[in-house]
């Protein structure tokens, strides 16, 4: 019984981690996303970012960091911070979760 109530734990444990894994870095692309579109700032696709990491993660996504940069043609977002882990009895240890996201700027580009 001890053995599969700790094989149950770190399955769910795992499924969060991967939760928040995907909720990062689909954030951050919608960031970039939103902010590569025409008429939009660097600041609305880092607010966009954030909005959807605190809409998947709750009070732990509010404390992720996010950057959004423009690197050439592209918009570059980034979301980082850490999830704690849901082990009992234990409860200072963290996974770091870091994504980003990559968007090819809208508009008019002339030329072959």
């Amino acid at each position: 019984m001890p053995l599969l109530l700790i094989v149950l734990i770190g399955a769910v444990q795992f499924a969060l981690v991967q939760h928040a894994r995907t909720v990062a870095e689909t954030a951050a692309i919608e960031g970039a996303r939103l902010a590569a579109s025409e008429g939009y700032t660097l600041e609305e696709g880092a607010l966009r970012t954030r909005a959807m990491l605190e809409a998947g993660l709750g009070s732990t996504g509010a404390a992720f960091a996010v950057t959004a940069e423009q690197q050439g043609d592209a918009v570059v977002t980034r979301a980082s911070g850490s999830y704690p882990l849901f082990i009992p009895w234990v409860t200072d240890l963290t996974i770091p979760i870091e994504s980003s996201g990559e968007v090819w700027k809208e508009g008019f580009r002339s030329g072959p």
